[in-house]
């Protein structure tokens, strides 16, 4: 019970970073929160189910991939603390195309749909919130796509590293190559290079 108010409190400071809210309004957001843990490698959500689920994460490793002819393709790693889900599918409420996974055991605070909803009628900041998530939500990969088109897999790779380095120590290779659009094989040498550089 003492980690979760230390993860909720850290849930509230992000919040807060986006939008500050006054204690009232924490408290509606805060008794719709529900602390829930995963397991590495657990799927949170399947391609084809509809995402009920807005998820703050305050430990662990997600991933979204999409597969398409048996070959799984990496779009995003989330880390603490981030808000991920389908956000296609859960604002839509319609099925979603990519699925949701637990990389590493995962703990989270999540909200469902409804209780989002129910959350707007009654706190005046609550949109804004949303509205600020979803913007930083699509900042993310905006910058993500700009970043593939105009970096080299090398640089995009140090930048990735440099801000998560003890956490990428945790993604299996053919991920991190998934993700930055390369085979393992290239990924591989990428590493070498960055490693004969150091040394």
């Amino acid at each position: 019970k003492l980690m979760e108010k230390i993860y909720k409190n850290q849930i509230r400071e992000f919040i807060n970073f986006l939008v500050p809210i006054n204690t009232n309004d924490w408290e509606e957001f805060s008794n719709r929160l529900y602390y829930k843990k995963f397991q590495k490698n657990d799927i949170l959500l399947q391609a084809g189910e509809v995402e009920n689920y807005m998820y703050f994460m305050v430990s662990g490793i997600s991933r979204i991939f999409q597969q398409k002819n048996d070959i799984e393709y990496t779009l995003r790693f989330d880390f603490p603390i981030s808000v991920f889900n389908s956000y296609a599918s859960f604002i839509s409420q319609k099925p979603s195309l990519i699925n949701v996974q637990a990389l590493s055991d995962l703990k989270a605070f999540r909200m469902s749909y409804a209780d989002m909803q129910s959350l707007y009628d009654v706190s005046k900041n609550a949109d804004r919130v949303g509205r600020r998530m979803l913007e930083l939500l699509y900042l993310q990969r905006e910058m993500k796509e700009l970043q593939l088109h105009s970096k080299t897999a090398e640089d995009y790779y140090c930048e990735l590293i440099k801000d998560n380095a003890q956490l990428t120590e945790q993604i299996p290779q053919k991920y991190l190559a998934s993700y930055l659009g390369i085979t393992p094989e290239s990924l591989s040498r990428i590493k070498k290079k960055i490693n004969d550089c150091n040394n």
